[in-house]
């Protein structure tokens, strides 16, 4: 599978990033393009769409979010395959689902994605210009879209059991008085081989984006108090919007703990982490979790020197209104601070469970 990939100038600053997650699905990348100002057709300008139908290639990926319409004239104009970024992040997602409920919330934000899609090829069909191809036709498309639209009310209908079944045992943690600690992040920050080094588990991790999907919990102690610690799905700037509801039971777990580590690569220059920072503290503030204490987790410091961390620790300190105290510079692959994280939970929790 030969793709080209098409990415808006926004995010070439990021383009090692975007590249990343495309090549999760598609290791094959022919060329990329960057697309300077999105057209209003076919996002693409029309000197680029001639470049496209000369090349031979199987999938044109679109890092960006595409309309529809958008996404029907490509397909149109170069007749193969198009994937906008969050067909894309839900392919990745839907290749490392592992539970019920992980695919049960990927088949539910991608039925929500595409059935808009289905809907203006239902138009295109009416007015005859889809004959030929994409060749279902006006009647083929409608059936399509109520059988979607069947399957998206039984989707919903069961990730409402699995949420109601979480539900309940996280009212039984609650009443066994265990506090909750979550660990969030940037995806391939380390959360899970943090999770790992703090259970004592040996829970998948991987370079890849997204190898958690579904929460791990785990009962652990620091110290002097026990807490539930739970590993849970990674962030990315501009999540879709259908990938944040879609997990929402995972994101629920974030907004009901105690104590929040939010886990970040000091290895990235420190731009880039600053950015990352405010991606998490954004959707953070979506799920209802603004004013949780919040301990940052600057993860990977065996790959960086002393000076080098330092000019990160004092740069982040500063972006926090010189709040050092919330950040803490550990290596969860080498076992590095970790026993100082450890009191500084015990510490936080402590508080926590005082008022």
């Amino acid at each position: 599978m030969i793709v080209e990939v098409a990415v808006p100038k926004k995010y070439v600053e990021y383009l090692d990033e975007e590249l990343s997650l495309v090549r999760t699905v598609y290791p094959v990348i022919d060329e990329v393009f960057v697309v300077k100002k999105p057209g209003r057709k076919t996002y693409v300008s029309a000197p680029m769409l001639e470049e496209l139908r000369s090349r031979e290639f199987d999938k044109l990926v679109v890092m960006d979010s595409l309309k529809p319409t958008q996404i029907i004239n490509l397909v149109r104009e170069l007749r193969r395959d198009v994937v906008d970024r969050s067909m894309l992040i839900l392919e990745i997602f839907a290749n490392h689902a592992g539970s019920l409920e992980a695919k049960l919330q990927i088949e539910l934000a991608q039925l929500r994605h595409n059935l808009p899609l289905i809907k203006e090829a239902i138009r295109y069909a009416k007015i005859g210009e889809m004959h030929g191809f994409l060749g279902a036709g006006e009647y083929g498309f409608e059936k399509y879209y109520f059988m979607l639209k069947k399957r998206e009310n039984r989707v919903r209908r069961e990730i409402e059991r699995v949420r109601r079944t979480r539900s309940l045992r996280r009212e039984r943690r609650e009443r066994l008085g265990f506090p909750h600690v979550a660990i969030i992040g940037y995806t391939c920050a380390g959360k899970t081989t943090l999770f790992n080094r703090l259970t004592r588990l040996s829970k998948p991790v991987g370079p890849e984006p997204f190898t958690t999907l579904t929460p791990k919990s785990y009962r652990v102690r620091f110290n002097s108090v026990e807490a539930v610690v739970t590993d849970t799905v990674g962030f990315i700037r501009d999540l879709p919007p259908e990938v944040v509801e879609a997990f929402y039971a995972t994101l629920e777990e974030v907004a009901e703990s105690d104590l929040i580590l939010n886990v970040l690569d000091s290895s990235k220059p420190l731009d880039r982490i600053i950015s990352e920072v405010e991606t998490s503290m954004n959707i953070l503030s979506k799920i209802g979790c603004k004013g949780k204490p919040l301990i940052h987790v600057l993860n990977k410091i065996d790959l960086v020197s002393s000076d080098r961390l330092k000019t990160v620790m004092e740069g982040l300190a500063k972006f926090l209104n010189n709040d050092q105290d919330s950040i803490l510079p550990v290596s969860a692959e080498k076992d590095i601070n970790i026993d100082k994280l450890a009191e500084l939970v015990e510490t936080t929790l402590r508080r926590v469970l005082k008022k």
